[in-house]
C-alpha cells in the first residue's frame, strides 16, 4: 500500500520527549548510513553514548528557552510529525515517538531540524580563509542557518518526504523572520549523494571544505545557500 503522509511541523513541547526523540533518531540513522556507504557522515558510535551529548542537551534547552522567552541565542528546533491512523501504531517499532494531539489525531514524530538566526556553525569559522565562505558569513546576520536535519528511519514509509517538508518549513521561517537567505551544509563524501539531494531541493553549492575530526582524518563538507523571496 502506498502511503502519502500528511505532515505537521511544530515547535518544541516542554519536557524530555522531544529531546529524546532527536537523540533516538540520530542513533537510528547510523546503521542506515553505514548500509549505503555513508558511515563517514556521522561515524558509528551512538550519539547517546558520545561525550558531546551534554552539548546537544544544552542546545535543546537553549532552543526551548528561546522559543518561550526570546532570550539567549536565537536557535529554534522544530519537529515534524506524520498524521497516522491509530491502527498503524502497532505496526511500528515500540521505540518510536507517538502522541495524541488535542483533537485526538495520532501523530508520529518523523524528523526534526535546527534553524539558527544569524549564527553559523562553529566548525565553519576555521574556513574563513576560503573566500566564498567568509564572503557569505562574515559581518552579517541577515540569514537563517539550517543544521541537524534528520528523519527517523524507524518510522519507515511515514517519513517519506519529511526532509523536503522541513526544508520548505525552513524557507517559510526565513520569510517570517525577514531573512532572505537560507544557508546550510552537508556531508560531501560517498559520491556527494547528500549534496545532490540538497541541490535537488533548490540549494546551490558555494564551496567545499574539510574539517578535522578526533580520529585524525578530515570530514568532507559542502557549504550551500538558497535565496528566499520575502
Amino acid at each position: 500500500m502506498s502511503i502519502t503522509p500528511k505532515f505537521h511541523v511544530r515547535g518544541l513541547i516542554e519536557g524530555p520527549d522531544d529531546g529524546q526523540f532527536m537523540i533516538d533518531a540520530f542513533d537510528a540513522s547510523l546503521p542506515q548510513l553505514a548500509a549505503i556507504g555513508s558511515e563517514g557522515q556521522w561515524g558509528s558510535e551512538p550519539f547517546s553514548k558520545r561525550p558531546t551529548i551534554d552539548k546537544r542537551i544544552e542546545i535543546f534547552e537553549q532552543a526551548l528557552r528561546y522559543q518561550l522567552t526570546r532570550e539567549g541565542d536565537p536557535i529554534r528546533l522544530f519537529v515534524i510529525e506524520a498524521e497516522i491512523p491509530s491502527s498503524a501504531v502497532g505496526e511500528l517499532p515500540a521505540s518510536v515517538h507517538v502522541r495524541k494531539d488535542d483533537t485526538g489525531k495520532t501523530l508520529l514524530a518523523v524528523g526534526s531540524v535546527m534553524l539558527s538566526e544569524g549564527i553559523y556553525p562553529h566548525y565553519l569559522r576555521p574556513h574563513f580563509d576560503q573566500e566564498p565562505i567568509k564572503k557569505e558569513l562574515d559581518g552579517t546576520s541577515e540569514y537563517i542557518y539550517l543544521e541537524a536535519l534528520i528523519t527517523d528511519f524507524r518510522t519507515g514509509p511515514w517519513r517519506k518526504g519529511a526532509g523536503a517538508a522541513l526544508i520548505e518549513h525552513s524557507r517559510q521561517f526565513c520569510r517570517e523572520r525577514g531573512k532572505p537567505i537560507l544557508y546550510g551544509d552537508s556531508y560531501a563524501g560517498n559520491g556527494r549523494k547528500l549534496v545532490k539531494y540538497y541541490e535537488a531541493q533548490g540549494f546551490r553549492v558555494l564551496d567545499d571544505f574539510e574539517s578535522p575530526i578526533p580520529d585524525g582524518s578530515k570530514w568532507p563538507g559542502a557549504f550551500f545557500r538558497t535565496d528566499v523571496p520575502l
